[in-house]
């Protein structure tokens, strides 16, 4: 019998590798209870370990058929509704592969599966369970057989190389063969795999594929000239690659394994395999000439689907069922990859004993769940194999230079001191070699011909320095809370990019980012966006005006137009763009007013006064302006104009309870060159009146009148509060707010477009400013919210 300490000891090891596993704690508990059940008379006390891991896999089983069979029963969300590939991606605690617990275990699958046949039998398990152990040992026992093949028919057709760049392309070849077997044979029928002979032909077929993908790089030292497969002249400097697109060395493979038919194997790729793969492009899982099945090694493609093979199947072996059979691939043979793992183990626990001490220092749980989420998905610290290979020696070196530059500036501009600057330089560089990989790998899903050296030519300069610029952003935002003089757009200043160049590289971050960000990170992404477009892309130095300055800014009804239309009018396709997020940003805070001041029927008219000053005056009203100005100015004139009580302190009320508001957009507004800033209403008097007066009162829409029309029908105007929600009179009387009228995009509203500017009609403007009235300028700033409206 155990004694009570080492009893304490078992359990809280038992216990520590459930919760790494992310096992629920019902299930471990039941286990527990299991275990001490058959254990009632000590049998099991000499190997304790090995058999709470019998265990805790017997519930995870059993919990995996409950649920599968719930599932069934369920018809809330069908297949269809996921990837083929990711179907099995379900937050359960039996979505993790076998090799998994058993590693945490520390028990080898040979012993394992000796201790759960004598478990089944103790624990008297259903036929079904124990029917699953002996397929689980069948299976093992084939791909045990085939990987001896593999290896064998691999040192055949292939030789290790003397350098090290050729080795490491050796060893991806090698993991790459292996991992598109071991996924091509999940993707195939069962019966097409159930014997050795059919796994033979799978085999086979996989490594003539590969074979000739790799005989496409022209005299690469990998390749055994010496195997007869080889093509006649393959290594002679006239050698036609193109000839290997209609290529098969399967007979000579076949030729490997004797007593193998090579006329199944012709009948397994032409009727399986051969669909299998075109499945695997089709996903987007395989890059590369589909037509052909060419071109998957070659131009540094091979890491990129490596590493999307890797990421599918480890998504097909998230099941307590399956082995994660890329164990087999561990190097044995050769004592430089054992030295390089061993360095490359050394370096990572020094790097994680760096990174649990920076966690440490944070306050705050954001902070903490931010960068917990980068430094456990691992942020590298040097380019992509196949970057940097596809750039060369020299543009790397010029990459890894400008990289370095940026960390200076950010050491000579930034209250940060040396070692804080260098900690906050090695975090964003390896964000930055992370989100530069998934940039350019979905890059190469979209367009899978292109060259990544010409690709990354085509990206120039500023596409880096971007790229580099909102990585130190979301790094300068996880320390936010101790660093405010380094929030947004400090990085902007310091490194002098423009907002508009800025905004583009968001929009790519969040489109690729693959769950590398928490949420926290992406909403702080979309706010610094907003921030571009509302306010930053407009001040006077901002690249934007050079696209927009010969045709001018269009309407909300020209961006939504397809992308190649929009090109034609302007000379960047991102202006459109751009454009287009401002347009919808002004809708949503559009709306935001109108519904808080109840003028949701008025929302059209507003609109259109608010878009004419956009279009027409763009420049004279927009630019060193804020979006919301706009807003606020042209909500005030059309309430002047329908002879509304409505006052400029009702609508900062209301922009003040948005937790985006900042009174400076109310009270410090750019008035012209060379003059001090001013409030709202001086402003909305001597500049915005002049340019938008005639306009407003020329203005009808036939959309806003029939709104008009229906509400009058429907109800009486609310009162002014911002709580518009939906309200249960009685249980069957639901009372819920007016929609939202949509954006007036027709051509025939009589709205006249004026752009010189005319006198202004008296009764538009708002009463007098301090300062207009001849009293001498207080230093102090009027306090706008006190100030009455005159209605004339």
């Amino acid at each position: 019998m155990m004694k009570d300490e080492d009893k304490g000891m078992i359990l809280n090891r038992f216990i520590e590798n459930c919760e790494m596993l992310k096992i629920d704690q019902s299930i471990w508990e039941k286990a527990t209870k299991t275990f001490h059940k058959l254990n009632a008379d000590g049998v099991l006390s000499s190997e304790a370990d090995d058999w709470l891991c019998c265990a805790i896999y017997s519930e995870l089983q059993q919990t995996k058929m409950k649920d599968m069979r719930q599932e069934e029963d369920t018809t809330t969300r069908s297949d269809n509704d996921f990837e083929p590939w990711e179907k099995k991606t379900r937050s359960k605690s039996w979505n993790i592969s076998l090799t998994q617990l058993l590693r945490s275990f520390n028990i080898n699958i040979t012993k394992f599966l000796k201790r759960m046949e004598h478990w089944n039998w103790i624990a008297q398990s259903s036929e079904v369970f124990q029917q699953e152990i002996n397929d689980l040992e069948r299976r093992l026992g084939i791909t045990l057989l085939l990987q001896q093949h593999y290896k064998r028919i691999f040192n055949k057709l292939y030789v290790l190389p003397s350098t090290a760049e050729s080795r490491a392309h050796y060893q991806m070849l090698y993991e790459f063969g292996w991992l598109l077997f071991l996924v091509v044979r999940n993707e195939l029928p069962s019966f097409a795999t159930s014997n050795i002979v059919n796994g033979c032909q799978v085999l086979v077929c996989t490594l003539e594929l590969v074979y000739v993908n790799a005989l496409e790089v022209h005299k690469s030292d990998v390749i055994n000239t010496s195997f007869v497969g080889v093509p006649p002249k393959w290594s002679s400097n006239n050698f036609d690659t193109d000839m290997l697109l209609k290529y098969s060395a399967l007979d000579a493979i076949c030729g490997l394994i004797p007593e193998l038919p090579v006329k199944g194997a012709r009948i397994m790729k032409n009727a399986f395999f051969h669909k299998a793969v075109m499945g695997l492009f089709m996903d987007q899982r395989l890059l590369g000439n589909d037509r052909a099945m060419r071109e998957l090694v070659k131009d540094g493609i091979l890491e990129v689907n490596l590493t999307s093979l890797n990421r599918s199947y480890a998504v097909l072996v998230s099941d307590i069922s399956e082995i994660d059979e890329r164990i087999l691939l561990k190097p044995t043979t050769y004592s430089w990859n054992e030295k390089l793992a061993l360095r490359e183990t050394e370096k990572r626990t020094k790097e994680n004993e760096a990174d649990r001490k920076i966690i440490s220092l944070l306050t705050n749980a954001t902070q903490r769940d931010n960068l917990t989420k980068l430094l456990t998905d691992g942020l590298p610290q040097s380019l992509p194999v196949y970057i940097g290979g596809t750039l060369g020696k020299e543009a790397t070196n010029r990459l890894e230079k400008s990289l370095r530059e940026m960390c200076d500036r950010l050491e000579r501009n930034s209250p940060l001191n040396q070692d804080t600057a260098e900690c906050r330089f090695n975090l964003f560089r390896g964000l930055y070699y992370v989100l530069l990989d998934k940039i350019v790998g979905a890059e190469l899903r979209r367009r899978p011909s292109i060259k990544i050296a010409q690709m990354l030519k085509q990206l120039q300069r500023t596409f880096n320095a971007t790229l580099i610029a909102c990585c130190l952003e979301l790094v300068l935002h996880i320390f936010g809370t101790d660093e405010t003089q380094t929030k947004f757009p400090w990085v902007l200043k310091c490194f002098s990019i423009d907002a508009y160049d800025f905004q583009k590289i968001i929009e790519l971050v969040v489109r690729h980012e693959s769950g590398l960000l928490t949420r926290d990170l992406i909403k702080h992404l979309q706010e610094i966006e907003t921030q571009c477009v509302t306010k930053l892309i407009w001040q006077k130095s901002s690249q934007l005006w050079r696209y927009v300055d010969s045709a001018g800014l269009p309407r909300f009804k020209d961006v939504q137009s397809s992308l190649g239309q929009e090109n034609v009018r302007f000379a960047s396709g991102s202006v459109p763009i751009c454009l287009r997020k401002f347009y919808n940003v002004a809708n949503q805070r559009l709306t935001y007013f109108c519904k808080c001041l109840s003028l949701v029927t008025s929302y059209t008219q507003i609109w259109h006064i608010f878009e004419h000053s956009i279009i027409v005056h763009g420049k004279e009203l927009l630019q060193q302006r804020h979006l919301e100005q706009l807003l606020i100015c042209a909500i005030y004139l059309w309430g002047r104009k329908s002879q509304l009580r409505i006052t400029f302190s009702d609508i900062i009320q209301q922009y003040r309870r948005q937790p985006h508001a900042d009174s400076a957009i109310y009270r410090a507004v750019y008035c012209a060159d060379g003059r001090p800033t001013t409030d709202i209403i001086s402003f909305y008097n001597r500049v915005y009146i002049p340019l938008m007066a005639d306009y407003a009162v020329a203005l009808q829409c036939g959309q806003s009148d029939a709104a008009k029309e229906t509400a009058a029908t429907s109800r009486p105007l609310q009162e002014l509060n911002g709580n518009n929600n939906k309200r249960c009179l009685k249980i069957n009387i639901i009372v819920s707010p007016a929609a939202m009228p949509r954006i007036c995009m027709a051509n025939d509203c009589k709205a006249k477009i004026i752009s010189e500017r005319e006198a202004t009609p008296k009764n538009l403007k708002r009463a007098h400013s301090n300062d207009e009235l001849g009293h001498p300028v207080s230093s102090k700033r009027p306090n706008i919210l006190r100030r009455r409206t005159t209605f004339l």
